[in-house]
């Protein structure tokens, strides 16, 4: 197994399942920038710091396959990867054809699909919104999906929305953010409001850290819990648009209106916090599937 620039987490290891991931029957090979990285998590066979272009660019010079065939075999294999994402159902659930209130997150994902234009350009921010929208939400224009990846960044999404609508002034910039990173950053309405950038926010409401809370044991739930919210009149208050929904049904109408009203806008969306990304992200891959 070669891991190019991956800490190993539970969540690039499938909850550390070891029908996918497991050391004690596979060679591996970590390539990190870092050498706190390579063998943190799990016990490598070989570490290579470095660069990662540089270092793939000696292994395929020490490779006794032709870098030409090479090539050809990466480009046939990453040109199959839309169908094979469509054949295992990689972008389907059922939940995310299901009206219901409090709202499904797989269903407010296809809804923004459903009812933004191509190039809408997106603001992502940590936690298990983020996860819902990098798996289900398929972008359709390059440079228009924006995340902080592995580098801590609740709160990120607002702030990073601002700045995108300063580049992209001409188009649709939504951030798409949980209750707990719309709150530690909900400042950035103010300058919103200050330079006249008519963002959207889409606040994943479930009143939880909803990925903290997921890995904690039921019935021993500590520290990841909010007072009940609602973070369309925090966005009232700074002169924005904001309205809350708590039915699937009412999102297109909420998308209309904020972008009707030429403000800054919030909608906070009351989703099910039942669902967990780590549900699909196990059952969706088996032993030897990337």
């Amino acid at each position: 197994v070669l891991v190019v620039g991956a800490k190993l987490t539970p969540q690039d290891t499938v909850g550390e399942r070891p029908d996918i991931f497991d050391p004690k029957r596979q060679k591996i090979i970590q390539i990190d920038i870092d050498d706190r990285n390579a063998g943190w998590t799990f016990p490598v066979d070989l570490g290579l710091i470095g660069d990662a272009g540089s270092i793939l660019t000696q292994l395929v010079e020490a490779s006794r396959e032709p870098a030409s065939s090479t090539a050809a075999s990466r480009e046939e294999w990453t040109g199959g990867l839309p169908q094979r994402k469509q054949e295992l159902g990689f972008y389907q659930d059922p939940e995310m054809q299901l009206d219901s209130a409090p709202v499904k997150p797989q269903r407010l994902v296809a809804l923004l699909q459903e009812h933004l234009p191509p190039e809408t350009v997106f603001a992502l921010d940590a936690g298990n919104n983020r996860t819902w929208m990098a798996h289900f939400y398929q972008s359709r224009q390059a440079n228009t999906f924006f995340c902080p990846g592995g580098t801590a960044g609740m709160g990120w999404g607002l702030p990073a929305a601002v700045g995108l609508k300063l580049v992209y002034p001409d188009r649709p910039v939504v951030c798409v953010t949980g209750d707990g990173g719309y709150m530690m950053t909900v400042n950035a309405l103010s300058t919103a409001m200050q330079y006249d950038l008519p963002i959207l926010c889409v606040v994943f409401n479930d009143g939880v850290l909803g990925m903290v809370r997921h890995h904690q044991t039921p019935g021993r739930y500590i520290a990841s819990e909010f007072a009940v919210t609602d973070n369309s009149a925090v966005a009232r208050g700074f002169g924005c648009f904001g309205v809350q929904i708590g039915d699937s049904r009412d999102l297109p109408g909420a998308i209309r209106d904020a972008q009707a009203s030429g403000l800054p806008a919030v909608i906070d969306v009351l989703i099910d916090r039942g669902p967990s990304p780590d549900d699909w992200r196990a059952n969706v891959r088996r032993a030897g599937e990337t």
